[in-house]
């Protein structure tokens, strides 16, 4: 990503962030971002077109990077040289981004906005618990594959706001084997 874009979508989550420590999402308003952000309306406009695009996009982010097929190594993991099918790894990945993350996402968690984020989620990860049905991975259960699939990405959810309600404690290795856990 290049540097200007970084530091501007930089400059507006920090705005988003302390924007949702002090009042719900829906109090909150673009202006509000451009005035903590620094960040001209303009070039707001260009990365995001509304408040909850923000919101979005650090779902997107997370799960754009970790989904990609040219991964490279971060400051707190490596998931370089895993195989991109290798799904406890991708699921692993993303929870190191979620801690990574864990400013903005504890904050958008604690907010009303929580469930316009974990909609995303429950998105991004349908895929994904899918095919740990299809590999195997995830045992299937005398249930319609839908049904567990759904069932499959709402623990994800919960989980998720498991771990942050409580402090972000576990590793992502250890959320991730709950994941498996819970889906057995």
């Amino acid at each position: 990503m290049d540097k200007r874009v970084e530091k501007t979508r930089k400059a507006i989550y920090q705005a988003f962030i302390e924007e949702l420590r002090e009042k719900p999402i829906e109090r909150i308003t673009v202006e509000n971002l451009l005035e903590r952000s620094g960040v001209s309306r303009s070039t707001f406009y260009s990365h995001f077109k509304t408040k909850n695009e923000v919101m979005d996009s650090v779902a997107d982010d997370i799960f754009d990077h970790v989904f990609s097929a040219s991964l490279h190594g971060e400051k707190t993991h490596d998931f370089s040289k895993s195989n991109i099918f290798d799904y406890d790894h991708m699921l692993t990945h993303a929870f190191y981004h979620f801690r990574d993350e864990k400013e903005l996402v504890g904050a958008i968690l604690s907010s009303t906005g929580s469930d316009a984020f974990f909609r995303v989620l429950r998105s991004k990860i349908s895929p994904i618990a899918e095919k740990c049905l299809q590999t195997g991975l995830i045992p299937a259960k005398k249930i319609p594959a839908e049904l567990q699939v759904e069932q499959i990405s709402n623990s994800f959810v919960s989980l998720l706001a498991y771990w942050f309600n409580n402090g972000v404690k576990e590793n992502p290795e250890t959320i991730t084997s709950y994941f498996f856990e819970l889906n057995r």
